[in-house]
C-alpha cells in the first residue's frame, strides 16, 4: 500500500506548508536580496542535515527491530506497509528539500560573488513551501512511530501470555 496523492493533499502537514507559501507569495516582493536568501537557505541546510539523518537512523531502527510475527500482528492491527510508506515517502520528501536548499544556497552564493543582487521570489516560495512540509511531514512519522512503539508494547504484552 502506498501513500495516496489525496492523503497527501489533505494532511495537516501539506496545508500549513501550503498557507506558509501563500502567505509569503502575497508578502515577498517580485524580487528578493541574495543576502537574505543565501542566509535562509543555510538555516534550511542546517535544520535539514540534522533532522535527515536523525530520521533515516530512526527509520532503519524501526525497520530492523520488527521480527515477522510483529509485522503480522501489526499488519492486522495498524497497517505496518502504510507505516512503511509514510516513512519513506517522508524520508524522499526531506532528501528533495535538503538537495533543494543546497542547490539555492550554492546557486545564491555565486550570484551574489558575481554580484547580482537579487533573485526571483519563486526560489524562496518552493523553498517556503519544501522546507515547513518535510519538517512538518517528519514530525507526523515521529507521531506514527510513537503509535508503532505502542502497538510493539500491546504484541509483547499479548505475546507473553
Amino acid at each position: 500500500m502506498s501513500v495516496k496523492l489525496r492523503e497527501i493533499i489533505l494532511s495537516w502537514d501539506f496545508i500549513i506548508a501550503a498557507f506558509v507559501t501563500v502567505a509569503a507569495f502575497f508578502l515577498l516582493d517580485k524580487n528578493l536580496a541574495n543576502a537574505l536568501c543565501k542566509e535562509l537557505y543555510n538555516v534550511g541546510i542546517s535544520v535539514l542535515s540534522i533532522v535527515f539523518s536523525v530520521y533515516f537512523a530512526a527509520l532503519a531502527i524501526i525497520i530492523s527491530s520488527s521480527d515477522d510475527e510483529f509485522v503480522r500482528f501489526l499488519e492486522e492491527v495498524g497497517d505496518y506497509s502504510k507505516l512503511i510508506a509514510t516513512f519513506r515517502y517522508t524520508l524522499a520528501l526531506l532528501f528533495v528539500s535538503l538537495m533543494y536548499s543546497i542547490a539555492l544556497y550554492s546557486i545564491t552564493s555565486v550570484w551574489i560573488n558575481d554580484q547580482i543582487l537579487e533573485q526571483p521570489n519563486w526560489f524562496l516560495l518552493i523553498f517556503a513551501f519544501l522546507f515547513p512540509y518535510s519538517l512538518f511531514g517528519a514530525v507526523s512519522v515521529t507521531v506514527d512511530a510513537i503509535q508503532y512503539a505502542k502497538y510493539r508494547s500491546e504484541f509483547l504484552a499479548k505475546s507473553k501470555r
